[in-house]
């Protein structure tokens, strides 16, 4: 297994960050921080409408 992370580029949101949602499911919260990507050429609607067609393609009858 290559554990070679040097080709992604993530960063974490600092342990002091507010988050921008908190969803509490069962006994877990969960503290969500959005990041979005400043060089993208696709808008937020456009991903979210992106994600739905290929869900939609994805169930079968």
């Amino acid at each position: 297994m290559n554990n070679d992370t040097s080709k992604t580029s993530r960063t974490a949101a600092p342990l002091d960050a507010k988050p921008d949602l908190v969803k509490r499911i069962g006994n877990t919260t969960f503290d969500i921080h959005i990041h979005f990507s400043e060089t993208s050429r696709e808008t937020f609607t456009d991903k979210v409408v992106r994600l739905i067609e290929n869900d939609k393609d994805s169930v079968t009858d």
